[in-house]
């Protein structure tokens, strides 16, 4: 069996196990809107888990979608950065202020999905989650892109 070593799946568990030990009624792994869904009493909070193997310094992301939901639940949500050195687990949570000082925007990345073999792939996979890049969003992006580099 392969082992992911980048996977956050025991980061994710030894949370959950980090937060019952603070006295949380109940933690649990969600999709939506954050890793973890925990509460206390009547108050639930939010755990977005960003785990890393590296020793010194992180280089990772966080989606629009994981900003907009930190966002809308900012009195009670979190970015965790877990790390495990010599068998034992660190947790350092971050407000959405105080881990907003340590992101910036690169430039749009825009992905593409299209199949190789013997013939040059016609037919592209529509997804209805997808935004279909089109020329003019193109200009969209470089527009806003170019806006905050101004700012």
């Amino acid at each position: 069996m392969v082992v992911n070593s980048k996977s956050d799946i025991d980061a994710k568990a030894a949370f959950i196990e980090e937060l019952l030990g603070r006295g949380f009624d109940e933690a649990l792994v969600t999709r939506s809107p954050a890793d973890i869904k925990a509460r206390r009493g009547g108050d639930v909070f939010y755990f977005e888990i960003k785990y890393t193997a590296q020793d010194s310094s992180y280089f990772g992301a966080a989606t629009l979608t994981e900003w907009e939901a930190a966002l809308a639940h900012e009195e009670r949500y979190c970015f965790v950065v877990a790390t495990k050195r010599d068998g034992a687990w660190t947790f350092h949570e971050y407000t959405p202020s105080e881990f907003m000082e340590f992101s910036y925007i690169p430039p749009f990345k825009i992905f593409f999905n299209v199949a190789v073999g013997q013939e040059k792939a016609i037919n592209a996979r529509r997804g209805t989650k997808r935004v279909q890049l089109t020329r003019e969003r193109v200009m969209q992006m470089l527009e806003l892109y170019n806006r905050f580099r101004s700012k």
